[in-house]
């Protein structure tokens, strides 16, 4: 049960990042993010997206290697963060929550 608890705030989260994808493109009108985001920029943003679906896979099937996707999300992520820091600032909490598992795994491994 807390694997899948683990993936749907994983899924939460990388959902979150195709605000910044909507914003760079003006789809909709997506007001949680009051600075503008480049296209390059909005492109990084669904890519974390994409990256988060991957870990989010990986982990369910039990693949071994979903740390390492998960850990390059998180850390795409943070740097994102980073770019909207008052809007996005509580996405470190999440990354946190998400390193976790995967920090551990990798520790696990060696």
């Amino acid at each position: 049960m807390l694997k899948f608890i683990f993936a749907f705030f994983m899924l939460i989260h990388g959902i979150i990042h195709v605000m910044g994808f909507a914003k760079a493109n003006n789809y909709g009108n997506i007001t949680q993010l009051t600075k503008d985001i480049s296209k390059p920029m909005g492109g990084l943003w669904l890519l974390t997206a994409i990256l988060f679906v991957a870990a989010i896979i990986l982990f369910l099937r039990e693949n071994d290697k979903w740390w390492i996707v998960g850990i390059i999300a998180a850390i795409l992520s943070q740097a994102l963060i980073f770019t909207v820091w008052q809007d996005a600032k509580f996405g470190t909490i999440a990354n946190i929550i998400i390193l976790i598992p995967a920090l551990f795994n990798t520790i696990i491994r060696l």
